[in-house]
Formats: structure tokens, C-alpha cells, sequence
């Protein structure tokens, strides 16, 4: 499909020498033509509009579009009362406005021959190939929907606009050879600067077209990947830019929601994604000689070809696709370690080691299968507003941005296991190997993005956050109270971050605290309630959360976090690289085999309003 679909474009057209016929000045409404078939030259080749009986969208038109003023759209000077399709040609009655000064100045440069171009923007929702012309292609516009006309300075098409009448010429009355003299004149005196204001107005068209393209043709890969595509068609349309657009499709998706690119994903069912085995790769990595390991592995290495080329990425060894990570992360994160093994392991073959469970992963907001950097623009204020006298001189103030960007960072494990293990058919090794591996990474990167400090190649996390709202309790720490708790919600309300999605992270101390400690001292009502709330907010508790912290004399203080969490996002750029160690002769006597694996992840705060923690509670 060409890039120039489902994106916005204009048509500028010089209404040329013309009568106006139509006019009607007790209703200041004009009668134009606004589009035609001529062949109109832009980056891709010759677009033709097609005036077909299925052709033209009219709804727009035909339901009060707007006449705007040069296309902007905080210019309206009046509104489309009719229009509809004339052979090859779009025609139009509009109605100028009577209550604005800017309406009244366009309807007598109209009126009386002054403003003479005509221009129509519209959406291409489809096209095809139809030819060839002076070596560009010739593309048909076979669907596609005008949404507004405007008045405008730049012309193009001369075949439309205001009547279509053509008035008699200068010098049409004077005798040939007189007349012919004065054009000869005429032209000798304007050849050479019509010449470079042609080539001026040329270059300045191209250049916007050339923008726009690209502008729309950003915004129709973002929309592509994120299957947003009727939200990219709007933004084209009103001229959302690139970033913003960005920021609006973010904004759709639900806290804790994982937000999947198709960018590293290779489309495997959940059937596929369960017959990918790892002990079967890794069996196949630790044994490159070994044909019955090499065959028995066919679908991972044809599963890691097609990962690799759907992520960039090339792979050490074998690529784990973007399908069984996302879905590895999706169990993984529900509950912890006991949650990442869809099979139970038996208790007489294998005693599973206990882990943390994670803390933020399930609630942040996943962005799978980045390619390159992701930079995501913020607001940080907005302008003044003040009140002042009549003739009083307003302050200026300038809108406030920023951006938050998301670059990979490596985060990389190294293991082993026995050679013999990686030859059990089991599906509990399976499952025992799948949860070593990727839980093991997933707690690295769920700890990193609670508390990174952005020291070698760690992410800031939450409570390093530059901005986040932190409420100090005392000199060398304090036993928090139910006010203290209450507070952290102020806090966050101050910010106007609340929302209903908030709650309360802490560790295995600070359950057993808030279960016992009283809101008010000698009357039975704990901080904690038996329906599981704290202040009408759920609670999570996970020992990723540190109990180690310091503060005057005060020693192993631990942390509370209370906030948002859909406002933290986890990006992860292809899938897993999953790689051994065949030469280490050290491992092979011992009948181990070494286990490399990188993962390419980011962590940023979006907000860090969103966030309020204690530093110093006495648990």
C-alpha cells in the first residue's frame, strides 16, 4: 500500500480571470468550484482525484464543514451549505460569517476579485497506479474524503475556484497589430521574475508536501503497529504532530496493560508459543556436532530466524521471540514465582527455590518489541493567566516541554546446568528451566525500575525519580501512622495525579505492621482492613522493596511506595538472546554446560507526580 494513504492533503487552485456569478448578498454565500481531475504533481508522482459516482466521501461536506482561512484551523470564516459532484468537478456553495471581522475582510477580497485561490483538504483512503507522465507515476485517487475548503494565497490547479467564467482580456478591443505589440511588451517586461517566483513558490510547495508526507507517513507506521489506525486518520487530518500522536495512542491503553509493537513479534498462537522448548535450544547449543540435538530443535532455530528478523536483532545463539517473552511476562508477573509455571513441578523430583515476587512489573505499562530510541514529549506547565485592565499588556509565558526517552540497556545473566537435565523430556525441566531463566531476569528488571539510581547502566527507578513526591517522617526515622499513610495520597492529590487505579507497595515487614498497628491507639481498627484496603486502596506487598534504608542512627528503615504504577514504563527492545558456553573444558569434566542470556530493556517515569514514597519507616 502507498504511504500516501489514510494520509491529509491540500489542494491549492487559482481561480484565475472570473466572473462571479452566484452571489447572494443577503445570505453572503458564494458558489465555487473546489476540485477537478487535473493532474497534480507531488513527491510521489502525478495524483489524479477521481469524481466517480463512488468516488468522493461527501459527508463531511455535505454536514457543515468548515471554510477556514489559509487551512488554519482556529480560522473560520464561514461554513459549506451545499456541495456536490459535477462531471469532473467538486462544486461548492459557501456561506461567509457576518460576525467576524476576518469573514468580512475574505468575503469582499472574494467578492471583488481580490482573493482569487481556492483550496480543498482531504484524506486518500485509496489509490492506484494508472499510468505514467514526464517519468513520474500517474496515481488515481480512487476514495477519498474532502473535509473542509479554505481561501488561500498559493495557486496550483487553475482549472477550479470561484465562477468559471472568463472575462475578456486587456487589449481585446485594440487592433491585432497594436495588440499584439502590447503582449510582446508585456511579457518581455515579466518573463524573467515570473520565472523565479514560479520556481520560488515551487521549491516552498514541495518542501510542505515533503513534510507532510513524512509527517503522515510517521504517524500511519506508529498507528500500524499499535492497530490504532482510525485514531491515525484523525490525527492526520486535524495536523496532530508526530510526538503528540504518540503520547495519544500511550494514553489509550489501561494501567498494567502490556502494549505490543509488532516489532519483534513473529504472530505465533498460544499453541506455538507452548511447543517452544528450552531445553530443547539449549541442548541444541551446548551439542553443535550432535544431529539428533541439531534436529531435534528445527522449530527453535526457524521460530529464532524469524524473531531475529522481526526484531533487527541478531541473536548469539538462539533468539526467544517477542510471542513466548510477552507471555512469560504476563504469568510471570501475576503473583510471583509460584505464578510462572503453568505445569506444577513435582515436590519429590525438584524442590523450587523460593524468590521475591515482583513489585511493579504487573501493573506497569510494557512496551514490547521497541525498535530504536522511544522518546515520549511531556508538558511541564502551562501558559499564564492573569487578570488585568482593559488596555493592560498581558504577560507573556511560554508553554513548558520536555521528554522522557527510553534506550536499551542490557541486563545479562550466566548460569549452569547439567548436561544430563537438558536431555530429560520432562515437561517439569522444561518448565523448571523456562522459570530459572526468565524469572530470574524479570525480578533483575522489575527491582531495577523500583529502586534504580541510574549508576552504570542501571534505569532511574520510582524512588530516584527526580520529582517524586517523598514524605520524610523523622531525624532517625518513625513508625508511620494511619495520618502518615493518608499524607501520601494528599500528596499525590496535590499534584492533581490521583486516580482511582492507586495503591500502596511494601514489603513483608510493612504487611505485618499495618495489620496490627492501630489507626487510633486503644481502638480495634488497624491501618490495614480485613477487605485488603489501606485508605480505600489496595495493598501489595513484595520483598524487592528494601528494608535496609538508613537515616541519621536509624538503621534498616524501610520503604513505602504509594502511587500509580500505570505511570511507570518498562520498554523491551526484540526478545530473549539465549546462548551457552561449549568450551569451557572445566564444565564439560564436571558435565555442566554455561548459560549466557541477554535481555534489552528501559525503565522511565512518566510522571512523577504520579508517586509518592517514605524513606524512613519504622517497620
Amino acid at each position: 500500500m502507498p504511504d500516501f494513504i489514510g494520509s491529509k492533503q491540500e489542494r491549492n487552485v487559482c481561480v484565475g480571470q472570473c466572473q462571479i456569478k452566484s452571489v447572494n448578498e443577503d445570505q453572503r454565500t458564494i458558489e465555487l468550484s473546489f476540485s477537478s481531475d487535473v493532474p497534480y504533481l507531488r513527491s510521489w508522482g502525478y495524483e489524479v482525484l477521481s469524481h466517480g459516482s463512488d468516488a468522493v466521501d461527501m459527508t463531511r461536506l455535505e454536514n457543515g464543514a468548515a471554510l477556514l482561512a489559509e487551512h488554519d484551523g482556529t480560522k473560520q470564516i464561514g461554513v459549506v451549505e451545499r456541495a456536490w459532484i459535477d462531471g469532473n468537478k467538486g462544486r461548492a456553495v459557501v456561506r461567509f460569517s457576518k460576525n467576524s471581522p476576518l469573514a468580512n475582510e475574505y468575503y469582499g477580497d472574494v467578492k471583488d476579485g481580490i482573493r482569487k485561490n481556492i483550496s480543498v483538504g482531504y484524506a486518500v483512503n485509496d489509490a492506484e497506479k494508472t499510468g505514467e507522465r514526464d517519468g513520474e507515476d500517474v496515481w488515481t485517487v480512487t476514495k477519498w474524503l474532502p473535509f473542509e475548503i479554505s481561501v488561500v494565497s498559493v495557486p496550483a490547479d487553475i482549472s477550479v475556484g470561484v465562477g468559471r467564467s472568463k472575462e475578456k482580456r486587456k487589449g481585446d478591443h485594440m487592433p491585432k497589430e497594436i495588440k499584439e505589440e502590447v503582449e510582446s511588451t508585456e511579457t518581455r517586461a515579466t518573463e524573467t521574475p515570473a520565472i523565479d517566483v514560479q520556481k520560488e513558490r515551487a521549491e516552498a510547495m514541495k518542501q510542505a508536501r515533503e513534510e507532510e508526507l513524512s509527517r503522515a507517513k510517521e504517524i500511519n507506521a506508529i498507528a500500524s503497529s499499535f492497530g490504532k489506525q482510525e485514531m491515525a486518520t484523525k490525527a492526520i487530518e486535524e495536523g496532530v504532530t508526530v510526538d503528540a500522536f504518540r503520547v495519544q495512542v500511550l494514553d489509550t491503553f489501561k494501567p498494567g496493560k502490556q502494549v505490543d509493537t509488532k516489532s519483534g513479534f513473529i504472530g505465533l498462537d498460544t499453541k506455538e508459543i507452548e511447543q517452544f522448548s528450552f531445553t530443547r535450544a539449549l541442548a541444541a547449543l551446548a551439542n553443535p556436532n550432535d544431529h539428533r540435538a541439531q534436529d531435534a530443535a528445527g522449530y527453535e532455530y526457524e521460530v529464532s530466524r524469524a524473531a531475529q528478523k522481526a526484531s533487527g536483532l541478531r541473536a548469539t545463539g538462539i533468539m526467544i521471540p517477542m510471542d513466548v517473552m510477552s507471555r512469560t511476562l504476563t504469568t510471570a508477573s501475576a503473583d510471583g514465582g509460584d505464578h510462572l509455571v503453568a505445569t506444577d513441578l513435582q515436590a519429590a523430583n525438584f524442590i523450587n527455590l523460593l524468590r521475591n515476587r515482583s513489585a511493579v512489573i504487573q501493573s506497569a505499562t510494557i512496551l514490547n518489541g521497541l525498535v530504536g530510541n522511544l522518546t515520549i514529549p511531556k508538558q511541564t506547565s502551562a501558559m499564564t493567566v492573569e487578570n488585568q485592565t482593559e488596555t493592560g499588556a498581558a504577560t507573556e509565558s511560554d508553554l513548558g516541554l520536555d521528554e522522557i526517552t527510553l534506550s536499551p540497556r542490557r541486563a545479562t545473566g550466566n548460569g549452569t546446568y547439567s548436561d544430563q537435565i537438558l536431555h530429560q523430556s520432562s515437561i517439569d525441566v522444561e518448565n523448571l528451566i523456562k522459570m530459572d531463566l526468565l524469572c530470574e531476569v524479570t525480578l533483575k528488571i522489575d527491582y531495577n525500575a523500583l529502586n534504580g539510581d541510574g549508576t552504570g547502566n542501571m534505569p532511574i527507578g520510582i524512588r530516584n525519580a527526580t520529582g517524586v513526591n517523598v514524605l520524610a517522617l523523622g531525624t532517625n526515622g518513625v513508625a508511620p501512622t494511619w495520618a502518615n499513610f493518608v499524607n501520601l495520597e494528599t500528596l499525590i492529590s496535590d499534584d492533581n495525579a490521583d486516580v482511582e487505579q492507586m495503591l500502596y507497595l511494601m514489603n513483608s515487614k510493612g504487611r505485618g505492621y499495618v495489620k496490627t498497628k492501630e489507626k487510633v491507639s486503644g481502638y480495634p481498627q488497624f491501618i490495614a482492613g480485613d477487605n485488603g484496603m489501606i485508605n480505600g486502596y489496595g495493598y501489595r506487598v513484595s520483598n524487592q522493596v528494601p528494608r535496609n534504608l538508613t537515616k541519621g542512627s536509624g538503621t534498616n528503615l524501610s520503604n513505602i511506595t504509594f502511587g500509580n504504577f500505570a505511570d511507570l514504563l518498562i520498554g523491551f527492545w526484540g526478545g530473549v538472546d539465549l546462548n551457552v558456553d561449549s568450551t569451557s573444558h572445566a564444565l564439560r569434566k564436571d558435565g555442566k554446560i554455561g548459560i549466557a542470556m541477554n535481555v534489552f530493556y528501559d525503565v522511565a517515569v512518566r510522571r512523577p507526580e504520579s508517586f509518592a514514597i517514605i524513606e524512613d519507616a519504622i517497620i
